[in-house]
């Protein structure tokens, strides 16, 4: 078993692209879990993390920076090859021999095309362009629901993305394994907090399908996670009122837990995924965690006996604070 820090996707504030507030979801019956999990995810191709400079005879340059590149810029191709890790990029540029590199990508859902010229470290002698980039992510989050037709399920509420940049990585192959709970540093205003788990790196539980600025979604390979448990109905988004609700929620251990809180805010034709402002109110949990805190993104949010949303995001100067994605959001990124 190894021990993950649950800080990683905490509170990132994604632009999430919506449609206007329908009742497609009336109806629709889904097993809320609220269980931790560990996510692995390698993305298609690599995405810039930062642009850096390299220290070389010419002096302190940047040659990725002068030709462009941004950090948040998804590359794809590198003198015609298709990238696939930080690694071979890397073998790229050392091959080069200082020749310029044609690299391809995105930047935003828009194509991009530049020309670098690579330059020799003083350090190490060393071809760089004076990028860093990232091909996998990996962290805890929480399940937050499952169809009981097909094993189906969505988690976090929030997109896998570079923890540095910000930017949602592309998914090229991802799974969830199990994870448990081991301990709690409380949250304060100024410092979010965090939950602190193990996981079973060898079993596998499910595999990613989609990694979304509403969340991530695939299919469970484990049927014990939701069989046994009943399914309530999808709550609209227009029917999600402020006042009481609950939130599934796991803080110690494997075996989630209801604790009450109170949605203070509904914005069902918000701009981004943030759709409901909630509140802890639950001493027990403000007592343990001091509201919310990084691990509980996909927490199940309960309203009137039905799934209203997920956990998403914390406010970091007041913890018992934070905000939700509506289910019917969740869904509708889903496909």
């Amino acid at each position: 078993m190894k021990k993950w820090s649950m800080k990683l996707w905490s509170s990132l504030l994604v632009v999430c692209l919506l449609l206007p507030c329908t009742a497609q979801a009336a109806g629709e019956k889904l097993v809320p879990l609220g269980v931790p999990v560990g996510v692995r995810m390698t993305a298609a191709g690599v995405v810039i993390s930062s642009v850096v400079s390299v220290d070389s005879a010419a002096g302190s340059v940047s040659p990725g920076g002068q030709a462009g590149l941004e950090a948040g810029d998804i590359l794809q191709t590198a003198d015609g090859e298709t990238l696939s890790s930080s690694e071979q990029l890397a073998e790229i540029v050392q091959g080069s021999g200082g020749k310029p590199i044609r690299i391809t990508g995105t930047r935003d859902g828009t194509e991009i095309a530049v020309s670098v010229q690579p330059v020799q470290s003083s350090d190490g002698g060393t071809y760089q362009i004076g990028i860093l980039v990232r091909d996998s992510m990996a962290g805890i989050g929480t399940l937050t629901y499952a169809d009981p037709e097909d094993g189906s399920f969505g988690a976090l509420g929030h997109p896998v993305s570079d923890i540095d940049s910000g930017a949602l990585l592309p998914l090229d192959s991802g799974s969830i394994i199990p994870a448990s709970v081991i301990g709690v540093v409380a949250g304060e205003s100024g410092t979010p907090g965090e939950l602190v788990g193990t996981y079973e790196f060898s079993r596998e539980i499910g595999q990613l399908s989609d990694n979304t600025a509403c969340g991530i979604f695939g299919t469970l390979t484990d049927s014990t996670l939701y069989q046994a448990a009943d399914a309530v109905e999808v709550l609209p988004e227009t029917e999600i009122h402020t006042g009481k609700a609950e939130i599934l929620t796991c803080v110690s251990g494997d075996t989630p837990k209801r604790y009450e809180i109170s949605i203070e805010k509904v914005t069902c034709d918000a701009s981004d995924d943030r759709s409901m402002t909630i509140r802890v109110t639950d001493p027990a949990l403000l007592e343990q965690t001091g509201g919310i805190v990084p691990g509980m993104s996909g927490s199940p949010i309960l309203q009137d006996g039905k799934l209203a949303g997920a956990v998403t995001h914390v406010l970091v100067n007041n913890p018992a604070r934070g905000y939700g994605v509506s289910a019917e959001m969740m869904l509708e990124a889903a496909g």
